[in-house]
């Protein structure tokens, strides 16, 4: 099991020279965006990767609160800072391709500001778990587990309110070189995502151990106590 990760991590380095190879040379270009539109093979994955990332660390931060789980605790960390890291890919790329297709790289629509909103979110939980008081993981816990629930909002955005962006639905309307394209770039960003997460929960975790043993060490009986 513990050389899952690298495995995955030799995968997706094998794999992204293909990647670009494919999408700038074997892929046909957009009619209406033109050559703009190859950010969509990066941007899309990038945010259903940290909209994942934001379900699962709401999730484990909940059992984590529930039920005083280390593993849930390490996941949590871990799974917030790959939300943070893919959404500042996708808080890059978007207006890159905003500017691109719309004129503007900004135009303050649901899906943007939601979406902005589930970032700014998970950098407080982080923040919240590093520099917090040691009685502050409930209000970590609460950040986490609302950053989630902004996940269907961001999704749904576009068909509850009128947006710049497209509707969800395109995706599955692609020709199938582009959707062929679009899953390869999910395959190799996704097998990174989850080696680096997965890397990460085990330093999580054995940070938390190591916290435990000095805390248990120095409430020992005729522990030293400092002069």
């Amino acid at each position: 099991m513990k050389y899952i990760p690298y495995a995955l991590l030799l995968a997706a380095a094998a794999l992204f020279p293909y990647c670009v190879q494919r999408v700038f040379l074997h892929t046909p270009i957009e009619a209406e965006m033109g050559t703009a539109q190859k950010i969509f093979y990066f941007h899309v994955p990038l945010a259903w990767i940290c909209m994942l990332f934001a379900v699962i660390c709401g999730v484990a931060a909940g059992v984590q609160l529930r039920r005083r789980s280390d593993k849930a605790e390490a996941l949590a960390v871990a799974a917030g800072e790959m939300t943070v890291l893919a959404g500042v890919g996708v808080l890059i790329t978007g207006p890159i391709w905003g500017d691109a297709t719309w004129g503007t790289p900004w135009t303050g629509d649901a899906r943007q500001v939601s979406t902005a909103l589930l970032w700014l979110v998970f950098v407080a939980y982080l923040l919240v778990r590093e520099y917090g008081p040691p009685n502050s993981e409930r209000i970590a816990a609460a950040l986490a587990i609302f950053g989630a629930i902004d996940v269907p909002i961001i999704y749904y955005a576009v068909k509850i309110w009128k947006t710049t962006h497209p509707q969800t639905g395109v995706v599955g309307s692609l020709p199938q070189s582009m959707w062929n394209t679009l899953f390869v770039c999910l395959a190799a960003l996704m097998m990174l995502s989850i080696a680096l997460v997965w890397i990460r929960a085990a330093q999580a975790r054995m940070a938390i151990a190591l916290d435990q043993a000095w805390i248990a060490a120095d409430t020992q009986p005729g522990a030293a106590q400092p002069a």
